[in-house]
């Protein structure tokens, strides 16, 4: 028979972030370019492929969200530096911005998207959202991948 602590004890040690965060990245870089792709030519994809992505990209930005403030909390036992505490307050400040703005957004536009059945300026403005949210997501990715690569964060 399964121990269920056991699952709990290797859900609670192993590094879940890294594996997660690259989701939410991937998903608004989908999302912004087949919505972009479905503008340019409409006959070529659904309207609806890039509010799918987002909707994905919603409820892994949450996880990544939800697996990164863990790993702050054991970053903040190991003491790092202060400039690399800074660092990590402002990849928690930009991943915070992404998914409440991955959350607004995708219910707002599922509900414009319904109330608004066929409408191209809804869609035109999705885009430029979906590149704003891109454009955060890549600044949150940059500080990540600098407190890894060059602060050891998260490294053993």
């Amino acid at each position: 028979m399964a121990k269920p602590y056991l699952y709990l004890n290797f859900i609670m040690f192993v590094p879940l972030h890294p594996a997660i965060v690259h989701f939410p990245i991937a998903l608004i870089t989908a999302a912004l370019i087949l919505h972009g792709i479905q503008l340019w030519k409409p006959n070529w994809l659904s309207r609806v492929v890039g509010l799918w992505l987002m909707g994905l990209a919603t409820i892994s930005a949450i996880a990544a969200v939800l697996t990164g403030q863990k790993e702050a909390a054991k970053a903040g036992e190991i003491g790092y530096p202060t400039e690399t505490l800074i660092l990590i307050e402002r990849h928690e400040t930009f991943g915070n911005i992404v998914v409440w703005g991955s959350i607004l957004f995708f219910i707002g536009w599922v509900y414009f998207f319904f109330k608004y059945k066929n409408d191209i300026q809804l869609d035109r403005l999705a885009l430029a959202f979906l590149l704003l949210l891109f454009m955060i997501v890549t600044v949150s990715a940059y500080t990540g991948g600098q407190l890894v690569y060059i602060h050891g964060v998260g490294t053993p």
